[in-house]
C-alpha cells in the first residue's frame, strides 16, 4: 500500500526576499501516480525534499502517513525509495558494492527483486560506477531504490539521462508497480514523454504556487492523450 501525503498552507522561503514556495494546500493520496511539473526554478525540487525530509517547511505543514518528514522517523524512511540525479555515488565502487550498502540501510530489502531488476536494466554488478555514463549510473540507483519494495518512490529529474530503452522500461515499471501494488508516486521531471500513459494525476507548480493539481482525465478534459504535451506547456505559458 501506498503513502499519503497532506499538505496544509506549505511554504519555503531561503531568504527574505526568496520565497520559494507559497500557501501550497493539497493532498497526495495513497496509489496516486502525481507528474510534478514546472519550469526550472518552480519549487519542483524543493517540495520533494521537503517531503523527503531534507528541508523544514518554513510555513504551514506537510506530513507523510501523519509523520512530519524533517523529523527523521526511520521507520517511514524504510519505506520510501528516493531517486535523484544529485546523488554522488564514489566512483571505485562496483554495482554490486553499490547494492550492497544500499541494501543494509533497508530490512525488507529484497534480493529476488534485484535480480530481476538487474536483468531488466541490463546492469552487470562487477562493472564499475566510475567507468559507467551517467544513465548507466541511474540503472544502478534504480535497482537499488525499488528493490527496498516501496511504499513511497520519490523521483527527482532521472529520466533526462536514461536512454530511450532504460526511460522505457523504467516508466512502464513504475505504472506497474502502482497498479499492482498500490505504490504512491511522486515523479518530478521535464520529460513528458509517455507520461499521460503512465500517470493518474498531473501537478503543475509556477513560480513557486499550484497552478494546476488535479487527476489525468479532468487535466485533459475530454482531449485526446496526444495532446497532454501541447497542453502543458500552453499551462505554463499562461500568467499566474
Amino acid at each position: 500500500m501506498g503513502l499519503n501525503v497532506d499538505v496544509q498552507n506549505l511554504g519555503y522561503q531561503i531568504r527574505k526576499d526568496k520565497q520559494v514556495l507559497t500557501d501550497m494546500t493539497l493532498t497526495i493520496a495513497s496509489g496516486d501516480f502525481v507528474a510534478v511539473l514546472g519550469e526550472n526554478g518552480a519549487g519542483k525540487t524543493t517540495l520533494l525534499d521537503l517531503i523527503l525530509g531534507f528541508r523544514k517547511p518554513t510555513e504551514g505543514i506537510l506530513k507523510v502517513e501523519n509523520e512530519r518528514p524533517y523529523r527523521d522517523n526511520w521507520q517511514t524512511r524504510q519505506k520510501i525509495a528516493y531517486l535523484s540525479e544529485k546523488v554522488d555515488i564514489p566512483g571505485d565502487w562496483t554495482a554490486g558494492e553499490f547494492l550492497k550498502f544500499n541494501e543494509y540501510f533497508y530490512t525488507h530489502y529484497s534480493h529476488e527483486i534485484e535480480t530481476k531488476y538487474l536483468k531488466l536494466f541490463r546492469v552487470n554488478r562487477a562493472d564499475r560506477l566510475g567507468n559507467m555514463s551517467a544513465g548507466e549510473i541511474r540503472r544502478v540507483q534504480i535497482v537499488a531504490a525499488l528493490s527496498i519494495e516501496p511504499d513511497l518512490i520519490v523521483v527527482d529529474e532521472i529520466t533526462a539521462v536514461l536512454d530511450i530503452v532504460g526511460r522505457r522500461h523504467f516508466m512502464s515499471l513504475l505504472k506497474d508497480l502502482n497498479q499492482e501494488t498500490k505504490c504512491t508516486i511522486v515523479l518530478a521531471t521535464n520529460i513528458l514523454e509517455d507520461l499521460a500513459n503512465n500517470v493518474t494525476h498531473v501537478m503543475l507548480l509556477r513560480k513557486g504556487k499550484v497552478k494546476t493539481f488535479e487527476p489525468l482525465g479532468t487535466f485533459l478534459g475530454g482531449s485526446d492523450q496526444a495532446v497532454f504535451s501541447q497542453k502543458v506547456a500552453d499551462l505554463l505559458e499562461e500568467d499566474l
